[in-house]
């Protein structure tokens, strides 16, 4: 435990005897928290596998040992980087899949993140109105001793000593009590039933975990780790690879079929079918916190998409001013980022649909598909606050149209996207690409590179929208809250794709 500075004295043994007794006093560095010093003595002494874990070097295990912290401005609490800088940048990586133990901490005096404590400790109940909570460890047996006749007692269990304090920040992952996680800061702590710990919280900031970290960095989001939830009959939803080269740096892919009547108003319906490949990645910046704030943030999705989708069928009427929207399928994911070693929950959902509107009465008959990938971010600056930044690079093309009426027509496949932290919806958007036409006769036309066969005027536009808002949920970053919700500038962008009029010659009577 001394080994290093014995090894640095040359006195007498008297001045050695002199430097362990100061030493095991605990750190003397300014900025140390007595309540986490005194957390962490007992969980050294009280647990076997608190000498392992002083063994392997780890930040708790030093801590423990009396070792000083870091010193001020370290931008990670990572014990394995070799970076003497303070300005190096902390990596944003995707956590170990399933792993469901919370990270317990108390805030850095120095500037730097959060440094956590080796409990095994896992959040199995949590009321985020109350703010109560319960920490449980795991059965003995998933954390047995070295010595098997001496009494097991898992590392970092309340019953060896109090394992959590008030002051301390608890960053869960999800689990089945909190399914996209929870960022809280403990109040105050009551011994539970067994191994369990009943606590009083408040929601905590990321200001106050990552203190004055410097991270930035984006993260395919497993598609094997996506929730989908049906919302029509006949939806199939599959995972495998990425055939098709277009992707937001995701290593699979997730495909939505669907088939279904969209119910126009009247009574009529129209049959609709669709499929939808997506491939998410979130996107996750934090710089520096200064007076409980960061320099700058970010917070953001790029979904990487190709889209295939048709509608058939009698529009008799007007669809009204509003558009028929079917929600097919709700696909939520609840990736876990590491960022300075400690757990940052982003909380992603999508709601896909399929939309048709129509001005007048047509028979359609429409097959497109559009790729693209689309990217929504909400970025901040001290002094400034927050702003919205969006793009959409997007194909659309038609497949197969034909078009007999007169009527415009917009036939639709998007999403309705959210993303926040912790359970907390910082952005709303809603990305459509879509298929546009305009036709007064008939219209007949597909991608084989054939003149389309017409009569009348006709014209096809391919497009796609993009729009939503801000909320003021992002206060979880530390930053001042938004007043209400602040609206994204609105993208809109239409290219024609075949334009033109053909009107057959009238049939002329054959002289006898």
């Amino acid at each position: 435990m001394f080994k290093r500075s014995i090894g640095r004295a040359t006195g007498p043994a008297v001045l050695t005897l002199i430097l362990a007794g100061v030493a095991a006093c605990g750190p003397t560095t300014p900025g140390t928290q007595p309540a986490a010093a005194g957390a962490a003595a007992p969980a050294a002494t009280g647990t076997a596998a608190a000498a392992p874990a002083a063994a392997a070097g780890t930040p708790a295990a030093a801590q423990a040992a009396g070792a000083p912290r870091a010193k001020a401005g370290t931008p990670t609490a990572t014990p394995t980087s070799a970076k003497p800088t303070a300005a190096a940048a902390a990596p944003v990586a995707a956590a170990p899949a399933g792993d469901k133990q919370a990270a317990i901490a108390a805030p850095a005096k120095d500037g730097g993140a959060a440094t956590p404590a080796d409990r095994n400790l896992q959040l199995t109940a949590y009321d985020p109105a109350s703010g109560t909570a319960v920490l449980s460890a795991p059965a003995a047996t998933t954390a047995p001793t070295t010595a098997p006749s001496t009494p097991a007692t898992p590392s970092g269990t309340p019953t060896a000593a109090p394992a959590v304090q008030p002051g301390q920040l608890i960053a869960s992952p999800p689990t089945a009590a909190a399914p996209q996680g929870a960022l809280v800061a403990v109040t105050a702590v009551h011994p539970g039933a067994g191994t369990t710990l009943n606590l009083a919280t408040r929601p905590a900031t990321l200001a106050e975990l990552l203190g004055g970290t410097e991270a930035d960095g984006k993260v395919p989001v497993d598609p094997h780790g996506i929730t989908v939830t049906p919302l029509v009959k006949d939806l199939k939803a599959t995972v495998g690879a990425d055939p098709s080269g277009v992707k937001a740096d995701a290593s699979g892919t997730l495909e939505v079929d669907v088939k279904a009547p969209m119910p126009l108003p009247g009574g009529a319906s129209v049959d609709a079918s669709g499929s939808l490949q997506l491939h998410p990645a979130v996107h996750f910046a934090y710089h520096g916190a200064a007076a409980g704030s960061p320099r700058t943030a970010s917070i953001g999705f790029d979904l990487g998409a190709q889209a295939h989708w048709k509608v058939t069928g009698d529009l008799a009427r007007d669809t009204g001013a509003a558009p028929v929207r079917l929600p097919f399928a709700k696909l939520q994911a609840s990736p876990v980022l590491t960022v300075a070693g400690l757990p940052v929950v982003v909380n992603l959902g999508l709601t896909c649909y399929l939309e048709i509107s129509a001005d007048g009465q047509v028979h359609l008959e429409a097959e497109q598909e559009a790729t693209g990938t689309w990217a929504v971010r909400a970025d901040y600056t001290g002094g400034k606050g927050w702003a919205p930044t969006t793009s959409a690079d997007t194909k659309v093309s038609p497949v197969r149209v034909r078009l007999t009426g007169k009527a415009g027509v917009r036939a639709a496949l998007g999403a309705e996207v959210s993303i926040g932290l912790y359970d907390t919806v910082g952005v709303e958007t809603t990305v459509a690409p879509y298929l546009r036409a305009q036709a007064e006769g008939s219209l007949s036309a597909d991608s084989s590179g054939n003149p389309p066969q017409a009569q009348g005027s006709w014209s096809l536009v391919g497009g796609v929208d993009l729009n939503g808002s801000l909320t003021a949920h992002l206060k979880v970053f530390g930053t001042p809250v938004i007043e209400g919700k602040l609206p994204l500038p609105p993208f809109h962008r239409e290219w024609p794709l075949l334009a033109g009029s053909a009107v057959l010659p009238s049939t002329k009577p054959t002289s006898s």
